[in-house]
């Protein structure tokens, strides 16, 4: 079972490879709209004496390609710092992805996206917490046909 699940990985990944290069050089896809930047931020205080600020960067591309094949890439950094009675805690992270699918349907709001083939996420991210606890997350996750795959994600805590 676990070669089965391998070999479907290496199928997707080549495919995805493949499909990717199709990112690098836009101009082949049946559409794209290039690279788009998002950021946001702000704070909020959802109850009194908390407060919990926010922010996120983001950079992604989305490909249709003429065989309806969807694919997005992209990496995003983020950070979240919350203030309690108390304490506080701080986390920072930043993730890169790609995610392919086989269709995609065009929808008066947006496109819904239909049987995905393949998603791979990687990153890192650090939580700091006011009594010395600073956990370091690592994320190497990949999935095919939107069921199984490998996740060698680790993690560890250290008390100061």
């Amino acid at each position: 079972m676990r070669s089965k699940i391998l070999l479907r990985l290496s199928v997707y990944g080549a495919a995805a490879a493949a499909v990717m290069s199709v990112v690098a050089v836009p101009a082949h896809a049946a559409s794209t709209q290039g690279a788009e930047m998002t950021s946001t931020g702000g704070c909020t205080e959802p109850t009194p004496d908390v407060t919990a600020c926010t922010s996120l960067t983001e950079r992604r591309i989305e490909v249709l390609t003429p065989a309806g094949i969807a694919v997005f890439r992209g990496e995003r950094e983020y950070s979240d710092a919350t203030s309690y009675p108390g304490g506080s805690y701080t986390i920072e992270g930043t993730r890169k992805y790609v995610y392919v699918y086989a269709s995609s349907v065009a929808v008066p709001d947006g496109v819904i996206y239909f049987d995905p083939k393949v998603a791979k996420v990687g990153g890192s991210d650090v939580l700091s917490y006011s009594d010395g606890l600073t956990c370091n997350l690592e994320t190497n996750f990949v999935e095919a046909n939107g069921t199984g795959g490998y996740d060698h994600s680790t993690g560890s805590c250290t008390s100061g």
